[in-house]
């Protein structure tokens, strides 16, 4: 990616005086009426166009001289369009054929529009265009040779649009001075062609694109050059010894490439570079100790190499440099740099390293924002000089040796402007300061994983901005504090495996951040993306958190020796997302307004003292992902259904008063939790004939229950009849039961050609708990391997159908006809007594929702994939959408299913019509789930195609951004993921929308595009969507996956 605050003036002079050189054209006699060709071919032009902020104004004036963007100059004694500069004019629409009658034009420039489609032109007319720019826009398609016959071409920009093709295909351009094609999807091999023909060549930018090879060919350009930007493409090799003849380079730009070798001391002879960009590349060895003869550089960036040795010491004279990045290499040996020469030092990351000793003293930079030296094996006190880092505003140095945690804190109170300081994995073994002044401006502050001694210390309350707290894995002890609790801003606390004492204060319900979104701050991100190393366990393996927007809003208290109760307020705070109070002292009962917390993620109160019941309510936590109250002294029934379909009997081992179908049935005595009988009571009062009679009903009691549980395992041993589906007797048995008998339908398409009751029960273990592999509105699902070895996935709906047989045979039969490769493909049903199976293909990687949410082992899918993912499920819901005509009605990540090759498959569609036959109308249970629901369905309440779309939009930005649709943001008034996307778009913050996982600017137009089109899915006016159809054109446009 071109870094364009580093670049300096030479490309946008040389732009510049192009553009003098065409207005110099029209300073010649004003002109009163334009060519009447001229006037026909623009109005054909903006008929092709639409929603532009210039077309209605070119309507009202006949002129088309006086039209904005339009200059004319004098041709040959006629007035003649010479200049059409409609760029940022929120055009959309096609690029008309129109364009070649304006065949006196010198400069067009379309560019920062959302133009579409191909080039229908044949551009060998413009014989005087100089500047053709075309840049961000959604062209696409091969350009081959388009802009053949561009003889006076001096700068050509396609840059940021959707053209394929090979690069080796662009034309011979001999006046052409800048040529960029950026962030396309050209591929082939790069031999530099473009520079035999372009022997002025001095802008030369194919960054972002597919291209192969190596630099072999770069002796092809002249010394002229002075910008190369070949990053992230596919190129590799060793340097060549021609680029460093090009002795004119002022930016060289080669990173996210598979460069390897070591850098070559010739680089000194590029004694004009500015900015020097190596990143993400597979180079190893020294740095050359060179640097001296680059006196003009201000960017130098080789992080994520096998970069090894000392820092070269001739960095020292780069005075003008203002980044230095060389985070994550081998770089070994002290800091011993002489930092007082570099005065104009913006931002150091030296993070990763293997350097030694104590902290570079000669650190002064009055421009110094950021710095991190995370990770390293520095040692020693932080220096005092460090003091006058006055504009420093991100600092970590965790992961390191260092000591002396009272000074550096008064060392560092004296930043003023310091947002983010990690401190953490250093001081170890030392006291906790009392006494600290500043750090008014502090936001983030992690100093966990130290092994402090000492309290929680008060000066903290005065962090008034304080939004992360991490003082975790140390040996604090004492009180929680109750001013905690005041701290408007505090989302994120981790107190966790301290050895904290007394009650959880109250105050702590009080935290505003947790209660409402409207109290977040308005931006916790760190400056450039550098990572917050933040580590939460001893063994230092725990989280690192790259963006401080990925902390999710938490309360973490665990391991500590608190007491008392859990307070009946916590439920106030709705926003949290983690609540773990595990391994303390605490006593009394699970509040129930917990239930009320529906953001809920994670709530652990195992190994406490707790007692009472689980509340029922807590069903209702649909985003619960991670539950355990293991070893307290609960009793009663755990409650059913909902996300309680999912945990483990770990959740809950140790409570020997719990009952359920998790771990074992629940007894009349189970389910009543008073202290004493009521019958006990009063059995003074009765007479001996009374306790006889109690004695033998309950004795002819259990002989009956006897009775009938070996008449049933009987009649199981003796294979007449399959049992019913709960794993206990206790249900009482269904009228329906006796009269219906079983029936199993497989359809043509059934993988599934010889398949009984039996063997659908016996494949599910009886549809036992541990077969439960996914639940949703519609009931649970199961996984069933049958006796042909092929897996399937039954679903056992909930709640009574509403259909009759016939009807309901038929409606599953035409859901059998939907098939599609990207829908799951329905193979039969069955029916056995009143319960209804639908019999469905397995896919083997589950949904994209446990990928995206819940994957335990930290992985995550790769762009590729994820782009994969969202063509198929449109695929799929368009064939929804145009064969059988059926409105999914509940468009979400988790009924995206995902097979062996990770393609998607929708399911759950036509559910709806199953068990709602008579309901054309959207209800509170038919709706959809919360985040996908389309602003609209709150008034019409009539489920749509066009709600489709605006939940495949919200789908795609979790693809895009990792986060659930409900996921609490950061910003002010941000409630949701899709105004929170819109937020950070309107404040010119995209690239903090896109997970860091995938987040590469080898993939950023892919990126970018796919939020374009997600942001179109999710408008406010269903009118305005795309059809599904239209985003499948799209998303295909964007690149082809290759199938796995």
């Amino acid at each position: 990616m071109v870094i364009w605050e580093f670049l300096p003036m030479s490309f946008l002079c040389w732009v510049f005086l192009a553009y003098l050189f065409c207005t110099s054209l029209s300073l010649e006699t004003p002109v009163q009426t334009c060519h009447p060709n001229d006037l026909l071919a623009l109005k054909e032009i903006a008929g092709n166009l639409t929603d532009g902020v210039i077309l209605s104004a070119w309507s009202n004036e006949p002129n088309c001289c006086k039209w904005d963007g339009v200059v004319c100059g004098n041709v040959s004694a006629q007035s003649r369009v010479i200049r059409l500069n409609l760029s940022r004019k929120g055009l959309r629409g096609v690029v008309s054929q129109s364009l070649e009658k304006l065949d006196q034009l010198k400069l067009l420039d379309l560019s920062h529009n959302h133009l579409e489609g191909g080039l229908p032109l044949d551009l060998s007319k413009w014989k005087q265009l100089e500047v053709l720019d075309l840049s961000h826009n959604v062209l696409l398609g091969p350009v081959l040779r388009v802009f053949d016959g561009l003889e006076s071409i001096h700068s050509l920009n396609i840059s940021s649009n959707l053209f394929t093709g090979n690069f080796s295909e662009f034309g011979e351009f001999p006046n052409l001075v800048a040529f960029n094609t950026s962030n396309n999807s050209f591929t082939g091999s790069f031999k530099f062609e473009i520079c035999s023909f372009s022997k002025k060549l001095k802008v030369l930018d194919i960054s972002l694109n597919h291209l192969t090879g190596d630099l072999g060919g770069l002796d092809n350009c002249s010394s002229l050059l002075q910008q190369l930007h070949v990053d992230s493409n596919d190129l590799g090799g060793h340097l060549p010894d021609s680029l460093y003849s090009m002795t004119s380079l002022e930016q060289l730009s080669l990173s996210a490439n598979n460069f390897s070798g070591q850098l070559s001391p010739q680089l000194s002879k590029l004694s004009k570079l500015k900015s020097l960009v190596l990143s993400g590349n597979r180079f190893h060895g020294l740095l050359p100790n060179v640097f001296g003869n680059l006196t003009l550089l201000e960017q130098l960036a080789a992080h994520s190499n096998r970069f090894s040795g000392p820092l070269p010491s001739t960095i020292s004279y780069l005075s003008v440099l203002r980044v230095l990045d060389l985070r994550n290499n081998s770089l070994s040996g002290p800091v011993d740099l002489d930092f007082t020469k570099l005065t104009s030092l913006c931002t150091l990351d030296l993070a990763t390293n293997h350097f030694k000793g104590n902290l570079p003293v000669s650190l002064s930079s009055r421009e110094l924002k950021i710095m991190s030296l995370a990770k390293n094996e520095f040692t020693g006190p932080i220096p005092e000089n460090y003091a006058n880092l006055s504009s420093l505003v991100f600092l970590s140095l965790s992961n390191n040796s260092l000591s002396n945690l009272s000074g550096a804190l008064s060392v560092l109170q004296h930043c003023r402007n310091l947002s983010t300081l990690i401190l953490t994995r250093n001081f170890r073994g030392e006291e906790i300061p009392k006494n600290v002044s500043g750090f008014e401006n502090l936001m983030i502050f992690a100093l966990g994983n130290c092994g402090l001694d000492g309290r929680i210390p008060i000066w903290l309350y005065n962090c008034s901005k304080l939004q992360v707290l991490d003082l975790s894995w140390n040996h604090l002890d004492g009180e929680i504090p109750p001013w905690i609790g005041e701290m408007e801003k505090l989302f994120y606390l981790d107190f966790s495996n301290n050895s904290l004492t007394g009650e959880i204060p109250k105050n702590l319900t009080d935290l505003k951040s947790l209660i409402s979104p409207h109290n977040y701050a308005s931006s916790l991100n760190s400056p450039t993306g550098i990572p917050l190393f933040v580590k939460r366990n001893q063994s230092g393996s725990g989280l690192q958190y790259n963006q401080a927007s990925s902390f999710p809003p938490s309360i973490l208290l665990s391991n500590n020796r608190l007491n008392g109760t859990i307070w009946p307020e916590i439920g106030r705070l709705k926003q949290l997302h983690v609540l773990d109070l595990s391994k303390n002292n605490i006593t009394g009962t699970i509040p129930s307004s917990i239930s009320n917390m529906g953001n809920l993620e994670v709530l652990d109160l195992s190994c406490n003292d707790l007692n009472g019941s689980i509340p029922a309510s807590f069903n209702k936590l649909t985003f619960l992902s991670k539950f355990n109250v293991a070893n307290n002294h609960l009793q009663g029934a755990i409650p059913t259904g909902g996300q309680f379909l999912s945990f483990p009997n770990s959740s809950f081992d140790g409570n020997p008063g719990l009952c359920g179908k998790i771990i074992s049935p629940c007894a009349a005595s189970n389910l009543d939790l008073r202290p004493a009988s009521p019958l006990a009571s009063s059995s003074s009062r009765l007479g001996r004939g009374g306790i006889i009679g109690i004695t033998i009903s309950i004795g002819v009691g259990i002989a009956l229950l006897l009775a009938i549980v070996l008449l049933r395992v009987s009649r199981r041993d003796a294979g007449h009849q399959i049992g019913d589906f709960e794993e206990d007797f206790s249900r009482p048995p269904r009228s329906s039961d006796t009269f219906v008998p079983s029936k199993l339908v497989l359809f043509q398409n059934s993988d599934c050609k010889e398949l009984t009751v039996a063997d659908l029960l016996k494949s599910t273990n009886n549809f036992n708990q541990s077969n439960i592999v996914g639940c949703g509105g519609f009931g649970l699902v199961y996984k069933a391997e049958l006796p042909n070895g092929i897996k399937a996935a039954i679903k056992r709906l909930s709640g009574d159908c509403g259909q009759m047989e016939r009807e309901f045979q038929a409606e599953v039969e035409a859901l059998s006809r939907a098939q599609h490769k990207n829908l799951v493909s329905l193979q039969g049903y069955c029916q056995h007594g009143s319960d209804r199976l639908l019999i469905y293909s397995y896919m083997e990687n589950g949904s994209l929702d446990y990928w995206l949410h819940e994957r335990v082992d930290g992985s995550s899918l790769t762009w590729d994939i994820r782009l994969k993912i969202a063509q198929g499920a449109a695929r799929g819901l368009a064939y929804l959408h145009k064969e059988p005509n059926i409105v999914h009605r509940d468009i979400k990540t988790s009924n995206i299913l995902l097979n062996e090759r990770f393609e998607a498959h929708l399911a759950d569609f036509g559910l709806s019509r199953l068990l709602h036959p008579y309901d054309t109308h959207v209800t509170t249970d038919l709706v959809g789930t919360l985040g996908y629901i389309p602003p609209e369905y709150s008034q019409t309440l009539t489920a749509t195609f066009r709600g489709d779309v605006y939940s495949f939009g919200v789908v795609l930005l979790e693809l895009l951004t990792g986060k659930r649709p409900v996921e609490v943001c950061r910003g002010k008034n941000c409630r949701d993921l899709v105004s929170w996307v819109f937020q950070l778009k309107s404040e010119n913050r995209v690239e903090e929308i896109f997970d860091t996982s995938i987040w590469d600017t080898s993939y950023e137009r892919q990126l970018l595009e796919v939020l374009r089109i997600a942001c179109q899915c999710i408008v406010q006016d269903p009118r305005q969507r795309p059809s599904i159809d239209q985003v499948v054109l799209w998303l295909e446009a964007i690149g082809s996956v290759k199938e796995r």
